[in-house]
């Protein structure tokens, strides 16, 4: 009868599968380390090759998405709708980020008053102010 308490034997290639794992990984985290992605900040080299930690770029929308879109919505939307672009925290209406609306969606929420809950009074905006804030709405929601 064998003594219980000796030592398991793993094979050979067992061991040399677990070591080959444990330097890869060893070395994506150099990797990813180098790279500048620890602390949640970007380094980068100066001309003399100095590391230097570049602050994070916020996140902005491109014109073309904004237009007028983005000014109308915080005006007349802002105040009851969450949505990060454009730096809202309404509250009585649904966070905007988290649904994620096409044009079509928010065009209708706009024309007849959100769900038809009447938390939302109809045609809040109307033909291109309408279309300009669905199109904003729609293009940076969630992002």
């Amino acid at each position: 009868m064998a003594d219980e308490r000796a030592p398991q034997r793993i094979g050979i290639k067992a061991w040399l599968t677990g070591i080959v794992a444990g330097l890869i990984a060893i070395a994506l985290m150099i990797a990813a380390y180098s790279a500048g992605y620890h602390e949640g900040k970007k380094t980068a080299r100066n001309e003399r090759g100095a590391v230097t930690t570049a602050k994070p770029v916020p996140k902005t929308t491109t014109p073309a998405v904004a237009g007028p879109g983005r000014g109308l919505f915080a005006a007349k939307c802002g105040a009851c709708h969450t949505l990060g672009d454009a730096g809202t925290k309404g509250a009585v209406g649904p966070n905007l980020d988290d649904l994620k609306p096409d044009v079509a969606t928010v065009r209708a929420a706009i024309e007849g008053g959100g769900t038809g809950s009447g938390a939302m009074p109809p045609n809040l905006l109307a033909g291109t102010e309408a279309q300009q804030v669905a199109a904003y709405v729609a293009g940076v929601a969630g992002r």
